[in-house]
C-alpha cells in the first residue's frame, strides 16, 4: 500500500502545478480506506531514497504527510484539513466538532540522507 502511495505521489509531481497536485493527492487520499491509511502512517515517517531531495517530488511528499495527518484527524472525530496557503500558518488545522478546541500541527518527516 505505500508502494502505491509513493507511486501516485511521483505520478502527481510529473503534471501540473503544485496546486493541481496537491488536490489530486487530497483526493487520492480521501478515497483510501482506513486500513490503507493505518498502514501508509507506519511507513510515512520517513522520505524514501527514491525521493530526490530538494525535488518537486519531495515537496509534494511533505504536503502529502500533511494530507495523511489531516486523514487522521479526521479518522478521530475532528473536522480538519491541510492548509494550502503556507505563509507563516501551521499545515494541518482541526477543530473538535463537540468541545470546539482546536489543533494546528506540521507533519515532518525525517530525510534518509
Amino acid at each position: 500500500m505505500f508502494q502505491n502511495f509513493l507511486n501516485k505521489i511521483l505520478e502527481f509531481s510529473d503534471n501540473g502545478s503544485f496546486k493541481e497536485q496537491t488536490k489530486k493527492v487530497i483526493e487520492y487520499v480521501d478515497s483510501l480506506s482506513d486500513n490503507d491509511i493505518k498502514i501508509i502512517v507506519k511507513e510515512i515517517g520517513t522520505i524514501p531514497e527514491c525521493i530526490k531531495a530538494s525535488s518537486s517530488e519531495e515537496k509534494l511528499f511533505s504536503k502529502s504527510s500533511d494530507v495523511i495527518l489531516a486523514r487522521c484527524f479526521r479518522m478521530l472525530g475532528l473536522k480538519s484539513k491541510a492548509v494550502a496557503e503556507r505563509a507563516d500558518s501551521a499545515d494541518v488545522i482541526a477543530e473538535s466538532l463537540y468541545h470546539k478546541y482546536s489543533l494546528v500541527a506540521d507533519a515532518k518527516n525525517e530525510s534518509n540522507s
